[in-house]
């Protein structure tokens, strides 16, 4: 193969490091991702992707990187451009408009219904969502171990994450990290939904910024005992930074916008991988101080 392929990228995330030695590390039919030496991925993503904060992604059309790319291939970050040599593709993103990932700011009152209706209507029968929602016995092992974990889990992190309580969060968690199947399991999923909800949250709540920069260190060590995609995911999560799927449902229910369609969007992602970070997202907003009296208003609880 002699004729180098170019492609140019529309969107990059603001964490992506714009000088580092690199591999491919995996490769998929509409993303790969790209590991530097010091640990960091960086995910090349197909034409019509949402962004993601250390992801560069290709503008239309879009030749499938699958048919160049090898894992363990050496690669490289210049600048604006991302080599890979012996697959003879160069990824020009000097053009491309940066991604943030940061999530609007919670509004008092704000109204979850419509994520909770598509989560009980429209999530798959696997990962967090049918611990949640469904009344009915999973057939499948895992499954049930995975409803088992987060039932006896998810009272634990409700009430320490009232309390403002480190300890009681990081030890929660503990339990969800790695938990499930997948590129990215369900709990690591939950875990940055769970995430996304308290940045949002944040910025108008006493203590929640506190608890946020208290748990960073340990919940970031512990992101070492889950695979390299779903660590990059919770690191960036941890620093506030999120994708563009979670982050347009976010803007959707602080900010006024059609939750219903931006929630069916972020379902879409992976398997149940959309819908296990909408339930956590869920999660951590039903524990706001509002929501609480408007569940004790209306004499109905959430399902954890």
């Amino acid at each position: 193969m002699s004729e180098a392929a170019l492609l140019l990228a529309d969107g990059i995330g603001a964490r992506v490091p714009r000088r580092a030695r690199a591999q491919v590390h995996s490769v998929f039919p509409r993303a790969c991702n790209i590991e530097t030496d010091s640990g960091e991925l960086v995910t090349l993503l197909a034409a019509g992707s949402g962004n993601a904060p250390h992801a560069i992604r290709c503008a239309p059309p879009f030749a499938p990187p699958s048919r160049r790319l090898r894992q363990g291939q050496p690669a490289r970050l210049d600048g604006p451009i991302l080599q890979v040599p012996a697959a003879h593709l160069v990824v020009d993103f000097s053009r491309a408009a940066v991604w943030n990932g940061s999530v609007a700011a919670a509004s008092p009152g704000l109204d979850v219904a419509e994520v909770q209706r598509a989560l009980r209507h429209q999530a798959p029968d696997q990962g967090v969502a049918p611990a949640l929602f469904s009344s009915s016995r999973p057939h499948a092992a895992l499954q049930r171990a995975l409803d088992a974990r987060m039932a006896q889990t998810l009272p634990m992190l409700a009430r320490a994450t009232a309390r403002r309580d480190a300890g009681g969060v990081v030890a929660a968690l503990s339990a969800l990290v790695g938990l499930g199947p997948g590129l990215t399991p369900a709990g690591d999923d939950f875990i940055v939904g769970y995430l996304a909800a308290l940045w949002s949250r944040s910025r108008r709540e006493t203590g929640i910024a506190a608890l946020l920069r208290a748990i960073a260190t340990p919940v970031g060590q512990m992101s070492l005992l889950t695979n390299t995609i779903s660590r990059q995911m919770l690191l960036d999560a941890l620093q506030g930074h999120f994708a563009e799927r979670l982050t347009d449902v976010v803007r959707c229910i602080c900010e006024g916008g059609d939750v219903a369609r931006a929630s069916m969007r972020a379902l879409e992602v992976g398997h149940s991988s959309g819908a296990d970070a909408l339930c956590g997202l869920l999660f951590a907003y039903s524990l706001t101080p509002a929501a609480s009296a408007i569940r004790e208003e209306r004499a109905c609880r959430p399902p954890w």
